[in-house]
């Protein structure tokens, strides 16, 4: 039996999941907005009455199919019975973090791979690590925001959904289970911290290529490019190549190259 802690089982309880959808003139039709991917159904996670509203509607307006919670537990209740194609969560809901609802999010459909819109406040937009953010699958939209900001956000999401990542990612004797942050090699496994696991993903996508510690720092991190510091990256590099030791020997499928950056070596 899963243990939700404080935030309860999200099948159970809570309050009605609302199903907002454009209603045509014609009676008896539903629209259908050409602008919009096939009717993608998009899940809104946010506490906040007015943001959540004018979300909602905008998005219905330009003939999405939308489903509302007013909360990270009774959302994830909602994907229990809705299928949808990409979450706009908001970061100020009370009832759990961004990484925690990611998580059971993840563990809940380990074989899909939906994309996330997260609203965020302007300072949090900067703040590396503030959510779990997968590189080319995830974004981040700060609040305030216009209508059509939050269209342009999610028309790529969608675009995303529509090619999954695989579950497994496999190279150099590795494996990395995208769904439970799990790397496994010929010595057995170990499960990764998320930053350990973005900075290892974003390697593996990228055998042979040399990729600087800025490039990291800015893609993994969410730095500014030429504002993080290179010893955040050497740090988790560390612990990175302990765990892939215990996995794979001594073998090294990481190489530093001086002033050069590192390389994950197939």
């Amino acid at each position: 039996m899963p243990n939700y802690g404080d935030h309860g089982d999200p099948k159970r309880g809570g309050e009605a999941v609302h199903v907002i959808l454009q209603y045509g003139a014609r009676a008896g039709q539903w629209c259908y907005n050409d602008a919009s991917p096939a009717m993608a159904t998009v899940l809104i996670v946010s506490s906040d009455s007015p943001v959540g509203q004018s979300a909602s509607q905008h998005l219905a307006a330009k003939g999405y199919d939308v489903v509302t919670a007013t909360s990270a537990t009774e959302g994830l209740r909602a994907l229990h019975g809705v299928e949808v194609d990409a979450v706009v969560f908001d970061t100020g809901v009370g009832d759990m973090t961004a990484a925690d609802f990611c998580g059971w999010l993840r563990r809940q459909s380990p074989d899909r791979s939906m994309p996330l819109l997260f609203l965020v406040s302007p300072a949090q937009r900067w703040l590396p690590g503030s959510v779990p953010l997968r590189i080319g699958r995830d974004a981040l939209l700060s609040k305030p925001f216009r209508p059509d900001e939050l269209e342009e956000a999610v028309q790529p999401l969608l675009g995303a959904a529509t090619a999954p990542a695989p579950r497994t990612l496999s190279s150099g004797g590795l494996s990395l289970d995208r769904g439970l942050f799990a790397l496994a090699g010929e010595a057995g496994s170990i499960t990764l911290t998320p930053t350990e696991f973005r900075l290892l993903e974003y390697l593996m996508e990228r055998p042979g290529v040399i990729v600087s510690a800025d490039e990291l720092l800015e893609k993994v991190w969410g730095f500014f490019p030429h504002t993080g510091s290179s010893d955040i990256v050497r740090t988790h590099m560390r612990n990175l190549r302990a765990k892939i030791r215990r996995v794979c020997g001594m073998r090294e499928v990481i190489r530093t190259l001086p002033r050069r950056g590192y390389q994950f070596s197939q």
